[in-house]
């Protein structure tokens, strides 16, 4: 089996949400150095620093979140592979699900993308920038697996 990845949708997304927290950082850090009452040299210095650490923010941030996002559905379980400074992997058996669930926010809906979250009794995994039409399938696909491991009957919504 090979891992998916994202669509360019998501990689969309990913940019839209870090220029919007570059922007609360940048206003809360200039607000901070006005508030502070720094003066001259380092005032200045203060204010460079948050420009460029929004900017990388901005541009770093979501090319390399996008690159290691990945994530594999199997039959008996799905793997999601995710993080920009930590990388971290996930595993859920599918004869653990109790419950998957599809979801939007409103940035989610303006680019086509959606979450499907699969909740086992001990945590919730999330698949996170799923184009719209694939989260559905998925979430069939899954709860159809879930059935059968059940005995045939789905009850998984």
């Amino acid at each position: 089996m090979q891992y998916k990845t994202l669509s360019k949708n998501a990689k969309y997304l990913m940019t839209v949400t870090a220029v919007i927290q570059s922007l609360i950082l940048l206003v809360a850090c200039m607000a901070a150095v006005m508030i502070g009452g720094l003066y001259g040299a380092l005032k200045i210095g203060v204010m460079i620093g948050c420009a460029v650490i929004a900017v990388i923010w901005a541009v770093v941030f979501p090319v390399l979140r996008f690159k290691r996002y990945k994530y594999l559905i199997t039959p008996d379980r799905v793997e999601i592979v995710c993080g920009v400074l930590f990388v971290s992997r996930t595993v859920v058996p599918v004869n653990r699900i109790h419950q998957i669930n599809v979801s939007r926010g409103p940035l989610d809906s303006a680019f086509g993308v959606a979450k499907v979250s699969v909740v086992t009794a001990g945590s919730t995994a999330v698949l996170r920038f799923l184009d719209e039409d694939e989260a559905q399938e998925l979430a069939l696909y899954l709860n159809e697996k879930v059935g059968n491991k059940l005995g045939g009957k789905s009850d998984v919504q």
